[in-house]
């Protein structure tokens, strides 16, 4: 009856495909060549004397991360806290004084509840 079409809401493009080298042909070429290596990625790794390179100590970058989201969730739950305990100006209980003794109602009491 009816064709429905969803709207494309993803902002995300696709990206150009390319085919890649299998790593037998690779090692192939490169040894038959007599090719120095030339792609791969940078060494990150140093000597045990140096420590590790803080660009490169993901536990230290997510503790970091994860300390600063919780902190902040603290703070909003404390500030939900102290937002309930804190009375507005209009809703500021006032004290009223009653005159009981001259106010005379004019009803009388039930049986039940009647002094005897």
């Amino acid at each position: 009856m009816y064709k429905y079409r969803k709207a494309n809401k993803s902002s995300l493009n696709s990206v150009e495909c390319v085919e890649g080298e299998p790593i037998e042909w690779k090692i192939e070429r490169i040894v038959s060549n007599k090719e120095p290596i030339s792609d791969g990625a940078p060494e990150i790794f140093t000597e045990r004397k140096e420590g590790v390179k803080s660009a490169y100590n993901i536990r230290t970058d997510r503790w970091e991360i994860a300390t600063e989201a919780m902190s902040k969730v603290e703070g909003s739950i404390q500030a939900k806290r102290d937002a309930k305990g804190k009375i507005s100006k209009k809703d500021e209980a006032k004290v009223i004084k009653l005159n009981v003794d001259k106010v005379d109602s004019g009803a009388k009491p039930t049986e039940g509840t009647a002094e005897k």
